[in-house]
């Protein structure tokens, strides 16, 4: 476009103004690129073990059954219970058990399911004195930890089926196995760093094993691990700052299309009413209703006014034989 215009007109900062009317292309808009995802917001280590947990779900699988899923952030350390009903209650009567034998967390990370937003739960939780914090709809980035778990699990499950096994069994033998191993990035075990010892598995260990608190040293070590992979991350996925203010209009991802021709973004304004980060939060202005949203999920309305100038006050001049500005 602004070749185009180079061709048949000239004023002064002609490039900027074309830009500023083509970013402010409704259509073009609405069927662009998402934007690039905030940077990489890591979590910090908890003060101790299952102070910060994630939950959730995986399935449901072959047999109709689905893993209900804890990770503990600070060890890595692992729960897994097979159930068949997943509603609120049956959520809780299950949590009920696993705290009866660990306690209350301080904290828990989970998506927007139906057991995890509904008052049964939420009250459960207020009696229990644990704060939830409900991910971004859409971003299961958002609790990173339990959804790694979640792909390390299903791959277990994926060679129970090929290699015929009782999947339930292996499972079993998987849990022990993952929570004996040393993690990658804390360089201890789960089961250490949760339990203050060892899990005795299958393999044969020394008797004269020395044990101290390594705690600082663990620390460190998920410290550097975790910052080698947020500038990975963020490096890879061209992450930038969020660039939304309060006020600001917004056009919203479409997250559901009715056909390949539906708009990436929905037509409607929305008006950004808070921002933390790459998290965001908006209004439809048609409706009033609220959502919250990724970053990635937003585009700015832009308006694409061109700028009328005085031309008796415009102290600059076109220089002469000149086509275009330099």
């Amino acid at each position: 476009m602004k070749t185009r215009l180079r061709t048949k007109v000239w004023w002064p900062k002609i490039d900027r103004d074309a830009e500023n009317r083509v970013k402010a292309c409704k259509g073009c808009t609405l069927v662009s690129a998402p934007n690039p995802p905030h940077p990489t917001k890591r979590r910090e280590l908890p003060v101790e073990p299952w102070i910060d947990v994630a939950i959730d779900f995986l399935g449901p699988l072959p047999s109709n059954d689905y893993l209900l899923i804890l990770v503990d952030y600070y060890s890595r350390y692992k729960e897994i219970k097979i159930m068949r009903n997943i509603t609120a209650i049956e959520t809780v009567k299950k949590l009920k058990e696993i705290f009866s034998r660990l306690g209350y967390p301080a904290t828990l990370t989970c998506d927007n399911g139906n057991q995890f937003t509904s008052e049964t739960f939420k009250a459960f939780c207020k009696e229990c004195g644990i704060v939830m914090y409900n991910t971004i709809p859409y971003w299961p980035q958002m609790n990173g930890e339990v959804e790694r778990q979640n792909r390390d699990v299903l791959k277990r499950l994926k060679i129970s089926q090929l290699e015929k096994m009782e999947w339930k069994d292996d499972l079993l033998e998987y849990l022990i196995m993952y929570n004996s191993t040393p993690h990658t990035t804390t360089g201890k075990t789960p089961a250490e760093l949760f339990f203050r010892r060892q899990f005795r598995d299958k393999i044969p260990m020394a008797v004269d094993i020395e044990h101290k608190i390594i705690d600082p040293d663990v620390r460190d070590r998920d410290k550097e691990k975790k910052e080698k992979g947020k500038e990975y991350a963020d490096r890879k996925r061209k992450a930038v700052d969020s660039y939304f203010e309060v006020g600001e209009k917004v056009y919203v991802k479409n997250m559901t299309k009715e056909n390949k021709l539906t708009p990436n973004f929905n037509p409607e304004t929305h008006t950004v009413t808070d921002v933390n980060g790459g998290d965001i939060r908006v209004r439809n202005d048609s409706t009033g209703k609220e959502y919250r949203r990724n970053v990635v999920h937003l585009k700015r309305v832009e308006n694409g006014e061109w700028k009328i100038i005085d031309q008796s006050a415009e102290s600059e001049t076109r220089p002469e034989g000149s086509q275009h500005e330099d």
